[in-house]
C-alpha cells in the first residue's frame, strides 16, 4: 500500500501531483483539541488536564562539588502560578521602561517583542509563556549568531525587554551603545542565590554589584527573575491574551550566509504544527529530554507536541557531551536530535557492541544482524530473544525507557538510523521541514522499516515537486517524479519580518519554496536527493552538490566532520576532514607504528593523511560517485567543527559554508597548489 496519497488530477505542467497524508486525503484536519487555538491556550490546556503532573524539571546543581544531582520538578499548577506572576511583572517592566516598544510587522497589531537569551532551561520556557500571557511575541538570541547578528536582531525586532541567563548580561551591556532599543534586562538567575547553575558560578556579590552599576551607567534597568515575580505578586495585571492570528514568535535563522532572516509565525500556525505533530508521531504522557536549542523552531515544536499529549520536559544540564548522563537520570521516553549527534552516539554504542572484541562482540554482532534482517523483512525493531539478552542493556545508555527518537535538520545515514532502531529497540522517525514551516512538514511513519527518506506529509500538510530543468530534475521523470520541494499548509510562516522582497521570493503562489530537491519514491515516501542552493560549478562545467557529497563522506567511521570545497577555476574537489579520536587514533597509530602519537601529530603526518584520503576515495567509489566528485586532496584538522569555539556550525549543527571557506582559506590554497603542481 502507498504510504502517502497522491491527489488524482492534481499534476500540472512543471509540477508533480500533490502528496498528502493518507489520513487526510481530503485535506480536512481532524483537530484533536479544537478548543486550543493559541500557544497560551495550549499551556493552559496542559495545566488543566494535569494540574498535579510534572511539567518542567532540571537537574539540581551543587556549587560546592560542581556536580549535578537528580531532577527537580515544577508541577503544572505551580508553573501556571509562576507564568501568571512573572507575566504580571513583565507587564510592569514594559509599562515603566518600554511603553512604546512595539513591532511594526504587518498583522502584529503593535505587539511587543520579548527577547530570550540563554541555553535551554526551565526559565526560558516559562518566560515565553509569560510573554504570551500579555500578547508579546518571543524573539530568541543565541551565541552562535555572533555579536554583529545579536546587534542586528535586537534592533531589527525592536527588543526593549530581554530575559537572559546572568552570563549574557555583560555581553549585552558591552554592546549597549549599539543597542538603543534595549531598555531592560531580566536575569534568569537570582542575584541572591546565583550559584544554581554553572553559568552563574563566576558571579559573586561584588561582581553582581558591578553589573548593576554598569547597567545604571548605560541607562538599562537590570532585574533578576525573583524581583520581577515579586512585582507581579504585589501588583497583578489582567492578562491580554493573543488571538490565533497574532504573532507568537520571530525565529531568526542563523543562516549559512548573510544576515539572519526573521521568520514570522502566528499562534494558529504553531498550534496547528503541535496538533498535527501529535497525530503524526502519537505518544502519551511523554518524558522529553530537551537539549537542542530552544531558539530554533525544531525544539520548540517538539515541546509543544509533548504538551498536546500530556507530557513533561526535563532540560539538559548544559553540556551536550553529557547528554547520556542526563538521560540516565531522567529516563526519557522521547528524544530529538540531529544526525551529527546521532553519529557520535552510534560510534560509542557500536564500539562497545558490534566492534567489541571477544565473545561479547560476537554475540552483539549476531543480535544486531538478526534484528536488522527482521527489520528489513517488515517485522519491526523488536526481537523476543535478543532484546532481553543484548538490547535492553544498550537501552540503559539513555535510561532504559526510550520509546521514540526523532531526527531532523539534515539527512541521517541509513546505516546509523537502522542500527539505532534495532540496537535500542526504539521507534526512530526522521522528519523534514524548515524554519519557514515550524519544522513541521513530513515525517516517516511510526512503523517504518526502511531508511533513506523523510516520510510522508503531516496530517493536513501538502507537498509537491516543481521542475528544475537546469539541474535535469523534472516532475515527469520516471520511475520517480523529481524536482524542488514545495510545501503548503497552516504550518507555513507568514513571511520574513520587514523584508517584503525575500518574503515574495519564498513563495510560488501559496506554496513555500524550500530550495531542496526531492523525489517521490514508488512506496509514497519523500526522499531528499539534492540541494538547489549549494550547487557549485567546476572548471570543466560539471555541477557538484557539495552537501550531498559531505553526507556520503561523513559515513567514513574515521571522521566526525567533513567540509567539501570546489572552485569554478579548479577542476577538482578538496576537503577538510576532522578525525573521530575513538576510531582514528588506533587506526592511525597502527599505521605510523607509534602507539603514543597524539591526534595533533597524526593529523600532520603525510602518510596518515594520505591513508585517510585513500579511505575517503574508496568510500566515494563504493558510493558510485562520479570521478569529479572524488576528493583529490584533504587537510586533516584535529579541532572539531563547533558552534561556539570556531563558529563553523549553526545552532542546528549545519555547516556555515562561507565561514568555513574563509576559515580554511590558507589550507584550501595549499591543497590546490599541490594539485596543480602535480599536473606540471
Amino acid at each position: 500500500m502507498m504510504k502517502s496519497y497522491l491527489v488524482p488530477g492534481s499534476a500540472e505542467p512543471g509540477y508533480s501531483a500533490i502528496m498528502r497524508n493518507r489520513a487526510c486525503k481530503d485535506n480536512i484536519f481532524p483537530d484533536p483539541v479544537s478548543e486550543v487555538t493559541t500557544l497560551y491556550e495550549l499551556f493552559q490546556y496542559r495545566v488543566n488536564t494535569g494540574p498535579d503532573a510534572r511539567f518542567v524539571g532540571s537537574r539540581k546543581f551543587n556549587p560546592v562539588t560542581k556536580k549535578f544531582g537528580q531532577y527537580e520538578w515544577i508541577n503544572s499548577t505551580r508553573a501556571a502560578e509562576l507564568v501568571d506572576q512573572f507575566g504580571s511583572g513583565i507587564d510592569q517592566v514594559f509599562r515603566k521602561y518600554a511603553p512604546d516598544a512595539a513591532s511594526t510587522a504587518q498583522g502584529t497589531n503593535a505587539q511587543q517583542a520579548l527577547g530570550l537569551y540563554s541555553i535551554n532551561r526551565v526559565e526560558w520556557l516559562l518566560a515565553e509563556f509569560a510573554g504570551f500571557r500579555s500578547n508579546k511575541f518571543s524573539v530568541a538570541l543565541y551565541d552562535t549568531l555572533g555579536a554583529e547578528s545579536v546587534e542586528f536582531i535586537v534592533e531589527h525586532a525592536g527588543i526593549a525587554v530581554l530575559v537572559c541567563s546572568i552570563d549574557k548580561v555583560p555581553k549585552l551591556l558591552q554592546l549597549k551603545d549599539k543597542l538603543p532599543s534595549l531598555k531592560a534586562i531580566i536575569s534568569m538567575d537570582s542575584f541572591s542565590e546565583h550559584g544554581k547553575n554553572p553559568a552563574a558560578l563566576p558571579f559573586t556579590v561584588n561582581s553582581i554589584r558591578v553589573l548593576q552599576e554598569w547597567a545604571q551607567s548605560k541607562e538599562v534597568a537590570l532585574f533578576d527573575i525573583e524581583q520581577v515575580v515579586q512585582m507581579g505578586i504585589n501588583s497583578p495585571t489582567a492578562p491580554r491574551l493573543p488571538k490565533p492570528s497574532d504573532l507568537c514568535t520571530i525565529c531568526y535563522t542563523s543562516g549559512t550566509t548573510g544576515q539572519p532572516k526573521g521568520a514570522m509565525a502566528t499562534h494558529e500556525s504553531y498550534v496547528f504544527s503541535a496538533k498535527s505533530g501529535s497525530l503524526a508521531v502519537p505518544t502519551k504522557e511523554t518524558v522529553y529530554l530537551s537539549f537542542l536549542p530552544l531558539a530554533h523552531c525544531y525544539e520548540r515544536n517538539c515541546i509543544y507536541v509533548g504538551l498536546v499529549s500530556g507530557g513533561c520536559v526535563g532540560f539538559y544540564s548544559g553540556n551536550v557531551l553529557t547528554i547520556a548522563e542526563d538521560a540516565q537520570v531522567l529516563c526519557p521516553t522521547v528524544m530529538s536530535g540531529v544526525p551529527r549527534l546521532y553519529n557520535r552516539i552510534y560510534d560509542r554504542i557500536a564500539a562497545a557492541t558490534i566492534y567489541a572484541p571477544g565473545l561479547s562482540g560476537v554475540i552483539a554482532r549476531t543480535a544486531i544482524r538478526q534484528k536488522l534482517e527482521r527489520l528489513e523483512s517488515g517485522h519491526g525493531h523488536t526481537h523476543p530473544f535478543w532484546d532481553r539478552v543484548v538490547c535492553n542493556k544498550i537501552r540503559q545508555f539513555f535510561g532504559g525507557n526510550l520509546k521514540v527518537m526523532i531526527s531532523g535538520s539534515a539527512p541521517i545515514d541509513a546505516k546509523v538510523l537502522n542500527f539505532m532502531r534495532v540496537a535500542l529497540a526504539v521507534t526512530f522517525v526522521e522528519g523534514y521541514a524548515s524554519t519557514e514551516c515550524n519544522a513541521a512538514a513530513t515525517v516517516s511513519l511510526m512503523d517504518e522499516n526502511k531508511a533513506g527518506h523523510v516520510g510522508v506529509p503531516y496530517p493536513a500538510m501538502e507537498v509537491r515537486l516543481r521542475d528544475v530543468p537546469e539541474m535535469n530534475y523534472l516532475a515527469t521523470d520516471k520511475p520517480c517524479p523529481r524536482g524542488e520541494v514545495l510545501i503548503r499548509g497552516k504550518s507555513v510562516f507568514i513571511g520574513y519580518f520587514k523584508d517584503h522582497e525575500k518574503t515574495k521570493a519564498a513563495f510560488d503562489g501559496d506554496w513555500l519554496i524550500t530550495g531542496d530537491i526531492g523525489q517521490f519514491n514508488p512506496d509514497g515516501n519523500l526522499k531528499i536527493i539534492d540541494r538547489r542552493k549549494n550547487i557549485l560549478k567546476l572548471a570543466q562545467g560539471e555541477y557538484v552538490a557539495v552537501e550531498f557529497l559531505e553526507t556520503v563522506y561523513s559515513r567514513c567511521p574515521l571522521i566526525q566532520n567533513v567540509f567539501v570545497h570546489g572552485d569554478s577555476l579548479q577542476s577538482s574537489l578538496v576537503g577538510v576532514a576532522v578525525p573521530d579520536p575513538e576510531t582514528f587514533l588506533p587506526w592511525a597509530r597502527k599505521i605510523s607504528g607509534n602507539s603514543n602519537a597524539t591526534l595533533e601529530h597524526l593529523c600532520k603526518d603525510e602518510q596518515i593523511v594520505g591513508a585517510l584520503l585513500v579511505e575517503l576515495r574508496v568510500l566515494g567509489r563504493e558510493s558510485k560517485l562520479q570521478g569529479f566528485e572524488i576528493l583529490r586532496e584533504i587537510y586533516c584538522d584535529p579541532v572539531p567543527f563547533d558552534v561556539e569555539s570556531n563558529e563553523l556550525l549553526t545552532s542546528t549543527f549545519k555547516l556555515k559554508r562561507d565561514v568555513a571557506k574563509q576559515y580554511y582559506a590558507k589550507q584550501i590554497e595549499d591543497m590546490y597548489a599541490r594539485i596543480n603542481q602535480t599536473k606540471k
